[in-house]
């Protein structure tokens, strides 16, 4: 019994040591002999995290491996590979211009997964988004909580001074607390199977998508909004990335969270 535990130990040891040495190989640009191989490793491992991963990173194309990428978070949120998996999301969005998505994604990192071992890149690229969309009190807002959870992290680059330690759990209440009335709406259907349609066309694209039931002239509709600004200026903005991306029209709501 216990050489078959140490057997299978060891197996699941040297394959995670594997997996490691194909991802090496990829960041320092020798992908061939990886892509030799992937096959087999799906055959063989077709539910295992680390070769999703490795399938996500080998991916041409974006929204193929933005897909695998969320599958693997979705599937394996506790894998060693779940971090970075995260962090090329937001690195998708961020190589897009897509500044509100990228920065969504990416301010969450550092508190999922606080053993990366790049945190102050991900920390850069954050702050980078935030002022991309013009949102400095974000800024100033995530790089308190993170400078208190990350004393080493360098925040002097970006003029940001070093902050009192500061306790996430109340600065994420008073965060709850500040109002977001803007929507974007940019669709309203009889039919609830066309509402998901343009819920998950714009979802693929970075924007938190909800669907909300309205009367209008007396007939019931379900209405697609993009949620949640602060203004009605930023609303816009994403209003009309949108229409440049997928040629859709919008209407910015001023719709209170209770409403």
């Amino acid at each position: 019994m216990l050489l078959k535990y140490l057997f299978t130990f060891l197996t699941s040891f040297l394959y995670s040591q594997n997996i490691d040495m194909y991802i090496s190989l990829i960041h320092e640009g020798q992908s061939e002999g990886v892509k030799d191989n992937i096959s087999e490793l799906i055959s063989k491992y077709p539910n295992d995290p680390g070769v999703l991963y490795l399938q996500a990173l080998l991916t041409v194309s974006g929204m193929k491996s933005l897909e695998l990428y969320s599958r693997l978070i979705e599937k394996y949120p506790e894998s060693k590979y779940s971090g970075e998996a995260s962090v090329k999301i937001g690195e998708y969005f961020y190589a897009r211009g897509l500044y509100s998505q990228a920065s969504k994604q990416l301010c969450s990192i550092p508190r999922k997964y606080p053993r990366l071992t790049n945190m102050q890149g991900v920390i850069d690229m954050m702050v980078s988004s935030f002022r991309a969309i013009g949102e400095e009190d974000s800024v100033k807002y995530y790089s308190g909580i993170y400078q208190s959870m990350f004393p080493n992290l360098d925040m002097s680059k970006y003029g940001i001074k070093k902050q009192p330690i500061l306790n996430p759990r109340i600065l994420d209440n008073e965060k709850r607390k500040e109002p977001k009335p803007y929507v974007v709406q940019i669709g309203a259907f009889s039919s609830i199977q066309n509402a998901n349609r343009l819920k998950l066309q714009v979802s693929q694209i970075g924007y938190e998508v909800e669907i909300s039931p309205v009367q209008t002239n007396g007939k019931g509709l379900q209405a697609v909004r993009v949620v949640r600004y602060r203004s009605k200026s930023f609303a816009e903005k994403v209003g009309e990335v949108i229409k440049r991306k997928l040629g859709i029209d919008y209407r910015v709501l001023y719709r209170p969270i209770n409403n």
